[in-house]
């Protein structure tokens, strides 16, 4: 009698009474979790879904989350990893990243587990966003991108999946890991669609970029990725700096920290910051010198050069199996093609 009061008449009720009854009966039920644990679960997931409705997200997820682990004897694996996708996913709508991992890790287990193609591509586009949160924005732009060249989404989703990409490349660290994703981008025809080509070409040959040109690059940021910097600055800004500097190492053996400061768009003392961090991370070589007010440019000791190769061995691998993906789906494409053709 309860189990059908729980599935039919919450159901039939207005959200704000329906919620008020939900509220009530999950109250009365949680003493006694052993007994009602299944309609505790449906209660929970009800609740769930009208303040996801009203976008309360994190009131939506903790619902989902307390559900009772009693209850997960009756799930299959399926229903479970869905299940913790969609925990995850509240949270970071909510941006909340922190609550969401230890769910994306939960389902990153369930999902070794299940057959469901489509489950497992869920679990992918939970993951590259959890990455994208995480500001590690190089592995993030990795499985963007591979999802990007996913027969089974549609084409929109797959446009915005390679803009997820391109962002999150823009984004990352400047190196040589941020350099290979900008060749493999710029080789991509539709990135034509998401950034002006002479945008694209000044970041794939480091060349300098001019404040305005990073405008079109702006309206694609999420929140997250509009976070303040310590340097008082945003995300994208400072890691144009730091392409900037890229360039400039390249143009200039040295350079006075006032121009230096000049050609990056920064005050002095924040450009020479940005750069002593870059030097002591190893991703430029480099000195300077603070009594004189001048910045040195090393050329590349060997075995740094030895370290930075075999750092990328594994992320070549992988950028190789995704170009192995793309001539697949091109070849398949042809075939189809072919066969229109006929």
């Amino acid at each position: 009698m309860l189990s059908d009061f729980c599935l039919r008449i919450l159901t039939w009720l207005p959200d704000s009474q329906s919620k008020l009854l939900a509220h009530f009966m999950r109250e009365k039920m949680q003493p006694r979790v052993d007994h009602f644990e299944y309609h505790l679960s449906i209660v929970c997931k009800h609740l769930s879904a009208i303040y996801e409705k009203e976008e309360n997200w994190k009131e939506a997820a903790n619902l989902l989350a307390s559900i009772p682990a009693e209850s997960y004897y009756r799930f299959t694996v399926d229903v479970e990893l869905e299940l913790n996708m969609k925990i995850a996913r509240l949270y970071m709508e909510d941006d909340d990243p922190l609550l969401a991992d230890p769910y994306v890790k939960k389902a990153a287990v369930l999902q070794s587990e299940t057959t469901n193609n489509d489950l497992h591509l869920n679990y992918k586009v939970c993951y590259a966003r959890m990455l994208n949160f995480r500001l590690k924005f190089v592995e993030a732009a990795l499985e963007y991108y591979e999802l990007s060249n996913c027969p089974s989404f549609g084409e929109n989703e797959r446009l915005i999946a390679l803009q997820n990409a391109l962002v999150c490349t823009i984004l990352s660290f400047s190196g040589n890991n941020r350099t290979q994703l900008l060749k493999l981008l710029s080789n991509d025809e539709r990135c034509k669609r998401l950034i002006r080509l002479t945008t694209l070409e000044k970041l794939c040959m480091v060349r300098l970029i001019k404040p305005n040109e990073i405008e079109e690059i702006e309206t694609m940021l999420m929140p997250h990725q509009k976070v303040i910097t310590n340097y008082g600055t945003t995300l994208l800004i400072e890691a144009i700096a730091e392409h900037n500097i890229q360039s400039i190492r390249i143009l200039h053996k040295n350079i006075k920290i006032e121009s230096f400061a000049n050609l990056l768009g920064f005050d002095p003392y924040e450009a020479k910051l940005i750069a002593e961090r870059m030097i002591s991370e190893g991703r430029i070589e480099g000195s300077i010198d603070e009594t004189n007010g001048l910045i040195t440019f090393n050329t590349q000791k060997p075995d740094r050069l030895q370290s930075f190769q075999k750092n990328m061995e594994s992320m070549n691998t992988h950028l190789n199996r995704m170009n192995e993906v793309l001539l697949a789906n091109s070849s398949v494409q042809k075939v189809e093609d072919d066969q229109t053709d006929v």
